[in-house]
């Protein structure tokens, strides 16, 4: 269970026990803070919330469950444990304080000599891990692959490892994690705005896929358009006045190439569910750049 604080811990900003850390995981020194800004800060935020909510951002409804939860077990006066404190700055749905918890709530239940506490406590590492860690770190970490950064490709892959372990010790439930069940799908595009598609695109839950600002810098170079700095949104805003077609195309293109990946992870329930998403988004993203009419709308 040290393996998810230590994992936890290597994807926040650089600190000094950062190398002790590396060097017990087997894994390459860590880079320079502006290495971490530009790689997990600036373009892979480890936040639950942006990968399970419908806006696609920090905090809101998902964060508002995972606080729940926690309040639910009474950690506020019970998690006082180093380890664990280190993270208390962290949002509580920080990928760190996730992998912390988890750690601990393991940690609780070894140590529990009552029978129905430590029962009560397994139902919990199984709430936590099926809930809120493993319906989006999958992907999350997917999205590090071909990164440019030696260090957190390694260390993705690392913690792939240790999720993928994770899902054999979890008791899964029949039902999918509730943020999944609940999730917005992709809007018709005859209907929706710009800013409707734009939001949809950005939000992970909502078309299957990651667009990253690095996937928004390819997109304008395969479709011949000017990249220049600014936020997703706008960016995406200009590509749709501008090429309305080809950005819808691609961005089908690249829900399809997420569905691929969604497909090969687990728990397997998940990552169907996540390919699912994706082709559904696809194939709406499809028909839209291909309609006479509505391509040219979302220019507008």
């Amino acid at each position: 269970m040290e393996l998810y604080r230590a994992l936890g811990a290597l994807v926040e900003a650089p600190a000094p026990e950062h190398r002790r850390l590396a060097q017990a995981l087997g894994l390459p020194l860590p880079p320079a803070a502006d290495v971490h800004a530009a790689v997990v800060g600036f373009q892979r935020q480890p936040y639950a919330s942006i990968y399970l909510g419908a806006e696609g951002m920090i905090g809101g409804e998902v964060r508002d469950r995972v606080a729940g939860f926690r309040r639910a077990l009474g950690l506020d006066e019970r998690e006082s444990a180093p380890a664990v404190a280190k993270h208390a700055a962290a949002e509580p749905d920080h990928l760190a304080s996730l992998l912390s918890l988890l750690a601990s709530l393991e940690s609780w239940r070894q140590d529990e000599s009552d029978a129905a506490r430590r029962k009560l406590l397994r139902q919990a590492f199984d709430t936590l891990a099926w809930e809120y860690v493993l319906p989006w770190t999958p992907l999350y970490l997917a999205s590090f692959a071909g990164c440019g950064a030696p260090f957190y490709e390694d260390w993705a892959r690392l913690a792939s490892r240790a999720l993928d372990s994770l899902c054999d010790g979890v008791r899964f439930p029949d039902r999918l994690p509730e943020a999944l069940r609940t999730a917005p799908a992709f809007p018709a595009l005859e209907e929706a705005s710009a800013d409707d598609v734009i939001a949809a695109a950005l939000a992970p839950v909502r078309c299957g896929a990651l667009v990253l600002r690095s996937d928004l810098a390819l997109l304008a170079e395969e479709t011949g358009m000017a990249f220049r700095a600014g936020e997703r949104r706008s960016l995406l805003r200009s590509f749709l006045a501008r090429e309305p077609g080809a950005t819808l195309g691609w961005l089908a293109g690249h829900a399809r190439r997420w569905a691929g990946r969604a497909r090969a992870t687990r728990p397997r329930r998940v990552g169907q569910w996540w390919a699912g998403r994706a082709e559904a988004a696809a194939r709406t993203l499809d028909a839209a750049a291909a309609d006479a009419e509505v391509a040219p709308a979302l220019s507008a």
